[in-house]
């Protein structure tokens, strides 16, 4: 029967190949063929191998409350016959798969499965040929049974589709019984009802989901009495059948593939105001509509998964041009800005920032240049337009890995303290907002620098092993020294190298250990127990600080920052030579109690320390860096050889 159905289907939607009489207007030769092919359906179903199709259409005519048998408009008695038929056929096909399913795979004791044989397919498997006729039937109903009463910007007008719309335009009676909303929601309803049916409901959303989409806006959403528009149009709707609408538009949209979603949402809602000299065929959505889109692209933003899919909605089938990249900066803006639909701007960033960061964990390499750039492009925009949500929802958790490196209870922790997999990703993720996004802003400094020991060690342990967790280190240290402060800079070079902390800013009894995928992961370090040996270890550690300190120097032969250390420790060596030879003079220890006495040498001892690390990390850049580099200023010569001849700070 399933054949017969689409046999009468394809007999109401046949062509006209007849020769047009002269004087006849488009508008009546239309009419005249829906006529005709009504008629021939009628033949047709009386035929006797149609008579299974002819109960079947009598017993859903039977059912159904809307079926208007004496209406006077030719285009809707055309689409009653479509929508009945396109009926029968879901039904038919639901009942043929429920029996489909009760036995396995369709069989039956009388046709067992053979080894050799493929099962059989089920029965809502259409051919080409049939889905090309279900393809044309949605068509018309789409062109005569929905879009004529939509209402004027909602959806695409049948005018600006083809000419054929236009001719569509002068066939309907609008004035004619049924009123034009209840022909509307007859329409959608048959479609909702038809796309229980899978095979109906491919060919249904792949081709007027923004069709039925609008249908539903306006049926559940539309204002009772627009301004300026008859009341005819808008009669024979109910509060139940309002609600219905509503919510079968919420079932639709959370039923299909999101990005689809969003495109059509996004067409629905229209541009911004035409100007003076735009087409005026073009006709903005109402207001009540585009608020509505607003709303709905809202919420499908902060779902689960929502930024990914308004991501995709806007870039899927990009080729990575110019256009792309602009593309990619305007999803960012949209990402970083509250929507007025929001309950509050807290309750939106909190769930929009933890996607956003997502998007930068990509694989693909066909999404994932046009993910980070988003993603990259949104951080640094909330991070500099909100500061605070920024720090909360999006800063605080791309350092969290590092912080905890330099933040782990001494006790009751597993041996990976972080795991190398968390440790890879916020290291490849801080390297791509900032080196990548390269947008300084004062609190992304600020946060980098916090974690800036951090990195500083791993990117040490980097170089004494293999692992590709050495570039993106170096690299992050090099933006943050080349953006950052010179007195920041200087400040925090002088730590490293000169004021010795035991681990580096990692956490005492921890280290860094190489990882099973090459990158690395913070563990317990082993106890040393033997005093001489801990003080080795520490002295080793402190020398390849200041090594690695004077190879990102290396790196940085535009900058002016190796001289300005160089001459700022050279100023600090002056000024402790100075300050010693004061306190040896002054300081009388004979008046000293033991207590007094042992702090004042620890004092003088821990000094001596600083200084001779002072002095080796001078020798290690005069060594390791050329003077080229090391003098690059006029006033560095000028402030340097008077001391260096007088021996000031020998």
């Amino acid at each position: 029967m399933t054949t017969s159905l689409i046999n009468a289907l394809s007999i109401l939607t046949k062509p006209v190949r007849e020769t047009r009489l002269g004087g006849v207007t488009p508008q009546e030769a239309l009419l005249s063929a829906l006529q005709r092919n009504q008629v021939e359906l009628q033949e047709c179903l009386s035929a006797v191998e149609s008579e299974e199709a002819q109960c079947l259409l009598e017993e859903v005519r039977g059912e159904v409350a809307w079926f208007c048998g004496d209406t006077e408009d030719l285009t809707w008695s055309f689409v009653q016959e479509c929508l009945l038929l396109l009926l029968c056929l879901a039904r038919h096909l639901s009942r043929l798969l429920e029996a489909f399913s009760k036995s396995p795979a369709g069989l039956t004791p009388e046709k067992p499965h053979l080894p050799d044989v493929a099962p059989p397919l089920p029965p809502d498997v259409l051919s080409i040929a049939q889905q090309k006729t279900l393809g044309a039937v949605l068509q018309f109903l789409v062109t005569l049974g929905l879009c004529p009463y939509l209402a004027p910007g909602v959806g695409l007008g049948l005018g600006l589709r083809s000419a054929f719309g236009t001719v569509v335009e002068g066939a309907v009676r609008r004035d004619a019984l049924p009123p034009c909303e209840c022909r509307l929601l007859t329409t959608i309803t048959v479609f909702l009802e038809v796309s229980k049916v899978s095979c109906l409901a491919t060919l249904l959303f792949t081709r007027h989901l923004g069709d039925l989409m609008a249908g539903l806006c306006q049926l559940g959403y539309r204002p009772h009495r627009p301004e300026g528009e008859s009341t005819v149009s808008i009669k024979g709707l109910t509060v139940e059948e309002r609600k219905g609408c509503k919510q079968a538009l919420q079932g639709l949209l959370g039923r299909v593939y999101q990005p689809i979603v969003i495109k059509e949402l996004l067409v629905l809602q229209g541009g911004a105001k035409a100007s003076a000299g735009a087409s005026a065929a073009l006709t903005r959505a109402p207001p009540w509509l585009r608020r509505l889109c607003g709303q709905l692209l809202s919420e499908r933003l902060v779902q689960p998964h929502g930024v990914q899919a308004v991501v995709r909605a806007i870039l899927e089938g990009g080729i990575g041009g110019d256009s792309d990249w602009r593309k990619c900066d305007a999803v960012a803006k949209i990402l970083a800005t509250c929507p007025q639909q929001s309950t509050s701007a807290d309750s939106y960033y909190s769930q929009v920032c933890p996607q956003v960061l997502e998007l930068l964990h990509f694989k693909d390499k066909t999404t994932a240049q046009q993910f980070q750039r988003v993603a990259t492009r949104a951080v640094l925009t909330i991070v500099q337009d909100q500061p605070e949500f920024g720090q909360r929802f999006l800063l605080s958790p791309l350092f969290s890995p590092l912080h905890r490196c330099a933040a782990l209870p001494g006790e009751d922790v597993s041996q990976h303290a972080v795991p190398e997999l968390e440790l890879t990703r916020c290291v490849e993720d801080v390297y791509k907002i900032c080196v990548v996004g390269n947008s300084p802003s004062a609190m992304l400094l600020s946060s980098l620098g916090d974690a800036f020991p951090i990195i500083f060690n791993l990117f040490c342990f980097t170089k004494q092993n293999v692992s590709h967790l050495r570039a993106p280190c170096q690299e992050i240290l090099l933006w943050y020294l080349s953006h950052t402060e010179t007195s920041l800079a200087l400040s925090l070079l002088k730590d490293l190298c000169v004021i010795q902390k035991d681990g580096g800013g990692v956490t005492s009894g921890f280290q860094f250990s190489p990882g099973s995928e090459g990158g690395a992961t913070l563990t317990c370090r082993q106890p040393i127990s033997d005093e001489d040996d801990a003080l080795y270890e520490k002295v080793l550690g402190d020398q390849w600080r200041v090594e690695c300190v004077v190879q990102l120097l290396a790196e940085m032969k535009e900058s002016d920052l190796p001289g300005e250390l160089f001459l700022f420790l050279l100023r600090d060596l002056t000024q402790w030579a100075g300050e010693e030879q004061q306190t040896e003079v002054h300081v009388d220890m004979t008046s000293m109690t033991l207590l007094e006495l042992e702090q004042q040498l620890e004092g003088r001892v821990h000094g001596r320390g600083q200084r001779l690390a002072l002095l080796h990390t001078m020798a290690v850049m005069c060594e390791g860096l050329p003077h080229t580099l090391l003098l690059r200023k006029t006033y560095q010569n000028i402030w340097i050889f008077p001391r260096a001849l007088s021996g000031v700070y020998m």
